[in-house]
């Protein structure tokens, strides 16, 4: 991890602004009295990279500000990141991680929350804080840090600066592959294994085959001959549901014949009683003639006639009406002769 760029602002001793640009020192010396703030330039920079320091929470605030913030580029395997951590008095930190492409613009390597963010950063470097601090510089007041460390905390330190935890990864995957190659190795033993007996049962199975194909044919004659037999019972059954349909068309054929014959006899009785009254006729229509000669003398009595018709006709029915007519004609017809004998007398 190589620093590129500081900006330090309300930190530790830092309360206006500082910027530091590394590009341009390979080799550099910091001096100063007690208090000038030499050691805070690495508090900044392990704040910004880990979240810690030598002071904790807001101890890190300027007493003069009112939030501190580290802004932090660094160059590591080739890429140029930045960490720009910030943190306002009574609210809680917040992180920001970037990643500059080959077009000099900044993508967003920021996670979800700090936690996750800072394990990012820790991830990227391959580093965390304690082996930072035992690694790149001494704390002051710490340089036998390394040297008090237990031995697996040594180790652990020496194999992070190394790089020996990428061979721990490969051993684990190595592992992992192993287990699952050893797995499927297992698998397919057991798979051949179930193979084999199904081998040695392939004699078997072809006799077994050979029976079943023999009952097969068997029972697909066995089956056909069945269809044979549905079918001739379903064309019974539709030959039954026909005959039986036609039972019912005839059956109300029968009725209709029965109720037509009913209607023909009642006809005939209608005829015979209406041939009756065509048999009287011509008397009627001689009388209806003798009338229309007399109503021609006598307007007045052709008149009531017509209106006594009229009403009549309304009233009753056609053959009560010709009855009718035919009896006031009778009369008229005897008094038109009385008359007709009374004017010849007086003659």
């Amino acid at each position: 991890m190589i620093p590129v760029y500081l900006r330090i602002s309300g930190f530790l001793s830092y309360l206006e602004p500082v910027e530091i640009d590394f590009s341009n020192i390979d080799l550099a010396c910091i001096s100063g009295a007690n208090g000038a703030g030499k050691s805070s330039l690495l508090d900044a920079i392990t704040w910004a990279l880990f979240g810690k320091a030598r002071g904790k929470d807001e101890m890190i605030i300027h007493t003069l500000a009112k939030a501190a913030e580290v802004i932090l580029e660094f160059e590591y395997e080739g890429r140029r990141y930045r960490v720009q951590r910030n943190k306002q008095k009574e609210k809680s930190v917040t992180l920001e991680f970037f990643i500059q492409d080959d077009h000099q613009r900044w993508g967003v390597l920021t996670e979800h929350t700090v936690r996750e963010t800072d394990a990012s950063i820790s991830r990227t470097l391959r580093l965390d804080y304690d082996t930072f601090v035992n690694a790149s510089f001494f704390l002051q007041g710490k340089a036998d840090s390394f040297a008090q460390q237990r031995p697996g905390d040594r180790k652990r330190i020496f194999g992070s600066v190394l790089g020996l935890e990428i061979w721990e990864e490969y051993r684990s995957r190595a592992a992992e592959l192993r287990k699952n190659a050893d797995s499927d190795l297992r698998n397919l033993d057991d798979r051949l294994k179930e193979m084999d007996e199904e081998l040695s049962q392939e004699q078997a199975r072809r006799d077994r085959l050979k029976e079943l194909e023999t009952e097969l044919q068997q029972r697909t004659k066995t089956r056909e001959a069945q269809e044979k037999v549905l079918e001739g019972l379903r064309r019974a059954v539709a030959a039954m549901e026909t005959l039986e349909l036609l039972k019912n068309q005839a059956d109300s054929a029968r009725q209709r014949a029965d109720q037509a014959d009913a209607t023909l006899a009642a006809r005939k009785v209608e005829l015979e009683e209406e041939q009756g009254i065509l048999e009287k006729a011509e008397e009627i229509w001689a009388a209806h003639a003798a009338w229309k000669q007399a109503a021609a003398d006598l307007d007045h009595w052709n008149q009531v006639a017509s209106c006594f018709h009229q009403i009549e006709s309304q009233r009753r029915a056609p053959m009560e009406i010709i009855a009718a007519e035919r009896g006031r004609l009778e009369g008229e017809q005897r008094s038109l002769r009385e008359q007709e004998e009374q004017v010849r007398i007086k003659r």
